[in-house]
């Protein structure tokens, strides 16, 4: 088993036309790994993901927290994430938006570190339901409430 699982989480149960909420990737990384920054430093993989809706649908920058440094042995300077992580990106969504629901995929790859490196992949889907009612939290809402912007 790998020791990184990767889930598509929203922070919104739907999304109203012209809308906008927040997708991510909650990593969680067992003990003693870690993951990879967009900028990993002297040695490793930056972790990417790569978002995809429908025409109408827009994705912002994704957001990265501030990584933790590493020193490995030879004085290889590294930066990424332990534990838990969200990196997330804004989802908006054009007002004349039609359909029912929006699929949004995200192809995410990384590279988990301990004393030895395994790669990491994961094509992740969820379907977002387009209602004009007020949207209400996710069950993962509170995880991007918990985010520091």
């Amino acid at each position: 088993m790998h020791p990184v699982t990767a889930e598509l989480i929203t922070e919104h149960a739907s999304i109203q036309p012209g809308g906008h909420t927040r997708v991510g990737v909650h990593f969680d990384i067992e003990d003693g790994w870690h993951i990879y920054a967009k900028d990993p430093g002297d040695a490793g993989l930056p972790t990417m993901i790569a978002w995809s809706g429908p025409a109408g649908v827009t994705f912002g920058p994704l957001w990265w927290p501030t990584p933790e440094q590493f020193v490995d042995a030879g004085d290889i300077h590294t930066s990424g994430y332990t534990g838990v992580l969200v990196l997330y990106s804004p989802l908006k969504i054009a007002s004349r938006a039609s359909a029912d629901s929006i699929p949004i995929t995200a192809t995410v790859k990384w590279l988990a570190c301990k004393q030895i490196c395994l790669p990491g992949s994961a094509q992740l889907r969820v379907t977002l339901p387009v209602s004009p009612a007020t949207p209400v939290r996710s069950t993962h809402g509170e995880l991007f409430d918990q985010i520091a912007e």
